[in-house]
Order: structure tokens, then C-alpha cells, then sequence
């Protein structure tokens, strides 16, 4: 009898024991631990990546618009960055964002700057399109004079957007404001 007796009073200790050990596990789990920082970074570095590779193509397709520029020209670089805005989308979406109320904040005001480079583009792609098809270089002049700040305020856009998901707190903030591919954005 004393050996069931022995054996009911261990179990219960092993129980307490294993609880014991559990609780630090979960709090861990619960508050959030290194996995929860690893992801927040590498979404952060996907999202930054993406755009600094956006914002330098970008720029160099703004780059072309000096000199003699023709409506094919034009149109060619208006494709080029619609195409680059369709490959900033794909990459964006490639990693989703960490499924917090900071990483749902994160997805709409990256969202919304997706939202306004495609209307953007759209309206270059439109001003583009009512050209004459051999139109006079002071025509094209004009609409690269209206298209300019356009596309100088996508860039000004993505600083704005990555400033706003620096400056929104929390980790995920954190992760936005110290990986390296968002510092070499700048801010």
C-alpha cells in the first residue's frame, strides 16, 4: 500500500514540476520572442528591398526623359514603370505581414501606396496616350513638364510611407527603423 501511496504523492510533484516549467515556455510564446522578431525583420527587409528596388528603377527611367524625346519614348518609359510598380506588388505580397494590429497597419498604408503609384501611372499612361502620334517637341516638353513632379512625388510617397511605418511604434517599427535595407533608404 505504501507503494501506491509513494507513487500518488510523485505524480503530483512531477505535474507542478512540469508546470513550472511550462509557464516560462508560454509566457515566452505569448509575449512575443525572437520568432516574432525575426519575422517582423524580415518583412520589414522584404518591404524595403522591394521598394528600394521600385524607387531606383524608377529613378532611372526618370533619368531618360532629357533630350529629344519622342511619344514611343513616352510610352516605353510609362511601361517600364508600370512594370516595375507591378513587380514592387508581387514582392510586397511575397511576404505577408506579421498578423498584428502594427502588421495590418503595415499592409494598408502599403496598400494605399500601391493604390496611388497605379493611379499614377495611369493618368501618365493617359497623358501619354493624347499625344499626337508624331507630336512637336514643345507638345512632348509640356507633358514631361506635367508628368515631372508626378513622378517626383512617388518617390516623395515612398519616403512619406516608410516614414509613417517608422514612426508607428511597437516592434514592427522597430524592425523598419534597424534593418539595413530600410536605413539605405533613408527616411
Amino acid at each position: 500500500m505504501q507503494r501506491l501511496r509513494y507513487r500518488t504523492d510523485r505524480r503530483p510533484g512531477r505535474m507542478v514540476g512540469v508546470v513550472l516549467l511550462a509557464v516560462p515556455a508560454l509566457l515566452a510564446a505569448g509575449c512575443g520572442g525572437s520568432s516574432d522578431t525575426k519575422a517582423n525583420e524580415a518583412y520589414a527587409d522584404n518591404v524595403c528591398s522591394a521598394i528600394g528596388s521600385w524607387r531606383q528603377q524608377i529613378t532611372s527611367i526618370a533619368a531618360t526623359f532629357s533630350g529629344s524625346i519622342s511619344k514611343a519614348t513616352l510610352e516605353s518609359s510609362v511601361a517600364q514603370a508600370q512594370s516595375a510598380t507591378q513587380s514592387l506588388e508581387t514582392q510586397l505580397k511575397a511576404v505577408p505581414p506579421p498578423n498584428t494590429s502594427q502588421g495590418d497597419a503595415a499592409k494598408q498604408q502599403l496598400d494605399q501606396l500601391t493604390t496611388d503609384v497605379n493611379d499614377t501611372l495611369g493618368a501618365a499612361k493617359d497623358a501619354v496616350s493624347q499625344l499626337e502620334a508624331t507630336p512637336s517637341a514643345a507638345t512632348v516638353s509640356a507633358t514631361l513638364v506635367a508628368l515631372t513632379p508626378q513622378v517626383q512625388a512617388l518617390v516623395s510617397e515612398t519616403k512619406s510611407a516608410l516614414s509613417t511605418l517608422q514612426d508607428a511604434g511597437g516592434s514592427l517599427a522597430s524592425a523598419f527603423k534597424s534593418t539595413d535595407s530600410c536605413q539605405s533608404l533613408g527616411g
